[in-house]
């Protein structure tokens, strides 16, 4: 990659010190992404510290990109924060245009601190930002998915589930700006046993989704996508391909066999990452972008699938211990909701 990464900084002034991996993103189908934390060197001969991305993935070519090749291999290339998919990313990383934008009048953009949360290159990032003791987070999605978003928080306003507020922004960035939530991930509780909460509590944060939810584009279930997670996992592991491959198929089966229950509102990515918590209850919903119609079993299986893989990983916690509860308490709930514990663990292993 020195080649086509010395090509990139050249364009932008810089000449290419050294360079470290920091990350691969594989999506099977979609292409690959790789960044890179760059030492380079500016037109006055200071070295600096630089982000760059690369990616495989053709759409890149949408936006402002290198297109570059490598051993026949086409790439398209780009400095951080300049994403060519989304164009909002470096005015979410701007204290300049925060302080004007979205801070109280009088803001200086010196007392305007910014950090990246999370990013997932060419698909969105969250940036968390502050001015003394008033903080916000931004989301930074692709352009056109901007307005879905914020209308999904104006639903969830209007209900009693504890998702974030709407902070005033320019309304034609495709950046949603959130005030804070309080409470800490509900995973240390978890982790802990300590968090004083029920499957019946969760149920019944569930059951105050708003009814307009309905109305909105339904996203697939994540277990609906087993077939493609055992492309990718077979792909990762090429001498597990067989093994990988029949249990993909053998959840696919499943879940298209054992019936889901009624079309309800979901949020659609419920799982202990997405949930904060205090003081024995529930007191924050992160990630709504998938609220919509869909089956209350699908809530209730992400939950319980990411608790397995952490509970496996961390046997010695009190995280085996929960799984087994919560399990337990959302079979009964799947049934309940017009489903069946075998669709729940069906759908928790897709």
């Amino acid at each position: 990659m020195a080649v086509p990464l010395a090509e990139l900084l050249t364009a932008g002034g810089l000449v290419l010190h050294s360079f470290n991996h920091e990350r691969t993103f594989d999506r099977p189908g979609a292409g690959v992404t790789v960044l890179f934390r760059i030492q380079a060197v500016d037109q006055d001969g200071a070295e600096i510290t630089v982000y760059a991305g690369a990616t495989t993935s053709p759409a890149a070519a949408r936006g402002p990109a290198l297109r570059t090749s490598l051993s026949g291999t086409q790439l398209f290339l780009w400095l951080h924060p300049r994403d060519p998919l989304l164009p909002d990313l470096a005015w979410a990383l701007s204290p300049e245009d925060l302080a004007r934008d979205v801070f109280a009048p009088g803001t200086s953009p010196a007392g305007v601190g910014v950090r990246v949360t999370g990013y997932r290159p060419l698909r969105r990032a969250v940036v968390h930002a502050s001015s003394g003791l008033d903080g916000v987070y931004l989301k930074v999605v692709l352009p056109g998915q901007a307005e879905e978003l914020r209308h999904r928080h104006r639903l969830l306003a209007a209900s009693a589930v504890p998702a974030a507020a709407l902070r005033p922004g320019p309304a034609h960035r495709s950046a949603v700006v959130l005030e804070q939530l309080t409470g800490t991930p509900l995973l240390r509780g978890l982790a802990a046993g300590s968090h004083g909460l029920s499957a019946g509590d969760l149920t019944g944060l569930l059951d105050e989704l708003p009814a307009a939810a309905l109305d909105l584009r339904r996203r697939p279930a994540w277990a609906e996508r087993s077939r493609a997670y055992g492309q990718a996992a077979a792909a990762l592991l090429p001498g597990q391909r067989m093994r990988v491959q029949a249990l993909a198929a053998g959840v696919e089966s499943l879940v298209a066999e054992l019936d889901p229950g009624p079309v309800v509102p979901v949020h659609g990515d419920f799982y202990e990452g997405n949930l904060l918590a205090a003081a024995g209850r529930i007191t924050g919903v992160l990630d709504v972008d998938g609220l919509g119609p869909g089956h209350r079993v699908d809530d209730l299986a992400c939950f319980i699938g990411h608790l397995a893989v952490l509970a496996r990983l961390s046997p010695d916690s009190a995280l085996p211990g929960e799984l087994a509860a919560f399990q337990a308490g959302f079979e009964s709930a799947a049934a309940a909701a017009g489903s069946s514990p075998a669709a729940l663990n069906a759908r928790a292993a897709g």
